[in-house]
């Protein structure tokens, strides 16, 4: 349990090397541990490019074995929770099709979501039996499905990544509790880059099983076509420089790569995140990813430029004049924290879904929720996104919905329509948009925790502690 909680600190930190050690540790211990192998999942998945890069076939691995094992105890919300995972990870390795089709699978079993925006929030709260878990996967599932559906519309006829080849249930044969300790504590032992997985007995073959086979090494480069060697690769030859630099208002990041194919490349600025991924020219797929970034960028306003030599993203500051100190943020401020218990000494084996980390500096609150403290500014943030409007006034533009991988696609604004539906929900959502930061938090806070039974405008009191439910008085 140990090893475990400080896997989850790890990730949460967005440590993910050190997640993925303190994960493999807990699993010399337990390894039927359905949760251990979502989250490390997540890590794989997550690992930065400084630290080797993402090593999606590692994460495709850990997420067939999160569901195989979940379906031998039965338990509906960790296999919710898996192949959730694993249709992330075949997005991220750019099988569309099957990625749809696992997406579609989990819609089918946790149903359609509101809106995110505050009419959505009280939507969702006249939803008996449907729990918080199961609300957050909804709306990730919006998102996810906009962004694979977008990804489908740029393949050509009979493109290999939009044909389903998965089936519902992964085919694997999970191996006793002793084999598998001797596969995790001999990966700690050598402590390489070596692949998750070793020791899995395929039943079927096809293209699933072919992709899981390729294990990159640095996971920057995702080889195109699997390799037969069980061996860590090379990286691949063609090297992508970036570099960065800021403004007042905005930060400009740079990749330089020659000739990318502009449908080809795909780029998704969110608040707070960044992730690119363009077709080299070796056949390889290139990923750059910053998440989280040090600090939330306004989407809508943020732009990507594919040119010749190079890709040049332009990030708007959420918070004009603030200075970064780098492109990815940090934890909080435990940076001094011992890194013997925290930081594996060589990364192993390395995408909700553990929660959004909060952007540098923000500030986290008292809770009981069983998924941690929440970035009640992010939240309130994310429910007041706007329509960008043209304005012969003078005022500054507004954020509007992005179709092109914001984390608000397709939702409408809050202020939207204030002169219909139910005079109550208009006068709140009218109180709503002209309040300040701390009022918006409390509203959102105590409506979300208290499941629509209590609406409170006072932060001081509502970011003490959870907003309890408060039943209908008999009188």
């Amino acid at each position: 349990m140990e090893n475990a909680a400080r896997g989850m600190q790890a990730l949460t930190a967005s440590d993910y090397p050190a997640a993925i050690t303190h994960y493999t540790r807990a699993l010399t211990i337990n390894p039927h541990a359905t949760d251990y192998y979502i989250k490390r999942s997540t890590a794989y998945s997550r690992r930065r490019v400084a630290d080797g890069g993402p090593n999606l076939a590692a994460a495709l691995h850990d997420a067939e074995m999160g569901v195989a094992l979940a379906l031998q105890r039965a338990r509906r919300e960790q296999i919710l929770s898996g192949q959730m995972r694993r249709a992330i990870v075949l997005y991220q390795l750019g099988r569309y099709g099957d990625a749809r089709f696992l997406f579609e699978i989990v819609r089918g079993k946790v149903g359609s979501s509101a809106k995110n925006t505050m009419e959505g929030a009280m939507a969702a709260n006249n939803t008996t039996n449907v729990g918080l878990d199961v609300k957050k996967m909804q709306q990730e599932l919006d998102i996810w499905e906009m962004k694979v559906k977008a990804q489908l519309a740029k393949l050509g006829e009979g493109d290999e990544k939009g044909v389903v080849n998965v089936k519902e249930y992964p085919d694997i044969e999970v191996p006793g509790e002793d084999e598998l300790k001797e596969i995790y504590k001999k990966q700690l032992e050598e402590s390489v880059d070596s692949r998750a997985a070793v020791g899995v007995v395929s039943k079927g073959k096809g293209k699933e099983d072919s992709s899981a086979k390729a294990a990159p090494a640095t996971g920057v480069a995702q080889p195109a076509a699997p390799q037969a060697s069980t061996t860590p690769q090379p990286p691949v030859a063609t090297k992508v420089r970036h570099e960065w630099y800021q403004t007042a208002d905005t930060v400009v990041v740079t990749l330089y790569a020659k000739g990318v194919p502009k449908d080809k490349a795909d780029i998704d600025i969110q608040e707070d995140s960044l992730s690119v991924s363009f077709p080299l020219a070796t056949g390889s797929d290139y990923s750059f990813n910053l998440d989280p970034l040090f600090a939330s960028i306004d989407p809508a306003t943020s732009k990507a430029t594919v040119m010749s030599t190079k890709i040049e993203i332009i990030l708007r500051k959420q918070q004009p004049g603030q200075k970064w100190g780098g492109l990815e943020g940090s934890a909080r401020p435990t940076t001094t924290t011992d890194k013997d218990t925290t930081t594996p000494d060589a990364t192993i084996t390395p995408s909700t879904i553990p929660a959004p980390k909060p952007a540098a500096g923000a500030p986290s609150y008292p809770t009981s929720s069983r998924t941690g403290a929440k970035d009640w500014d992010k939240v309130a943030s994310s429910l007041t996104k706007k329509k960008k409007k043209d304005s012969a006034k003078g005022k500054e533009n507004q954020p509007k919905d992005s179709a092109a991988g914001g984390e608000d696609e397709g939702m409408e604004s809050d202020n939207s329509d204030y002169g219909s539906g139910d005079p109550v929900d208009s006068f709140f959502k009218k109180l709503y948009a002209n309040a300040d930061p701390d009022t918006r938090r409390a509203m959102v806070k105590s409506y979300y925790e208290s499941e629509g039974t209590a609406l409170s405008t006072n932060w001081t009191e509502v970011g003490k502690g959870k907003v309890e439910v408060k039943p209908p008085s008999d009188d």
